[in-house]
């Protein structure tokens, strides 16, 4: 590799990568790794699931490279692919069942909590929240910890995580409503 493609813009290397350029392949990857996967991590508070949803796309970039047209710069590219993955990763592992602490929060038969459409839109809803409450919800719903773990995790009080939980519950019901569901 020579000098000049050292800095190669991200669209360069895009191209080089489309016509099997491994060289270039490895240049993207560095520069994207580690921001990728703390990004993912955002999403996902889990460092392995995050590397794993980040390793995934850099696999399917060059399983692909030959197909793949960025109409866009590829950063914006890059972090959406990430999001996608990682909102994927989200929904093959979230027990819907649990996604409410009691009925009157938010209730759903067991078939619709299933439901495709219920999943996408759920997804999308909770793609809404602010950072820290969705991070709170998922710490809670996904990880399954204690209201007390997210508070030291965080360094927050339990009385905001609680009420962050909640606020993120009516959020959701709302929206949802609002799609229909």
């Amino acid at each position: 590799m020579n000098m000049s493609n050292t800095h190669a813009t991200d669209e360069k290397l895009i191209k080089a990568i489309g016509r099997n350029d491994y060289v270039s392949y490895n240049q993207l990857f560095e520069r994207y790794y580690a921001c990728l996967c703390q990004y993912a991590y955002s999403l996902l508070m889990d460092k392995n699931d995050a590397e794993d949803v980040v390793q995934e796309l850099f696999l399917t970039l060059w399983k692909n490279r030959e197909r793949i047209e960025i109409k866009e710069n590829v950063s914006g590219y890059l972090y959406r692919a990430t999001k996608h993955l990682a909102l994927n990763h989200l929904r093959s592992k979230m027990h819907f069942n649990n996604l409410s602490e009691s009925q009157e929060q938010l209730s759903y038969e067991d078939n619709r909590v299933e439901s495709e459409e219920f999943r996408i839109a759920l997804y999308a809803c909770i793609d809404r929240l602010p950072d820290r409450s969705r991070e709170v919800l998922l710490l809670h719903r996904i990880k399954g910890m204690k209201q007390k773990e997210i508070s030291e995790k965080l360094e927050i009080s339990v009385q905001t995580i609680k009420n962050q939980i909640w606020v993120s519950l009516q959020r959701l019901k709302r929206c949802l409503e609002l799609k229909g569901i």
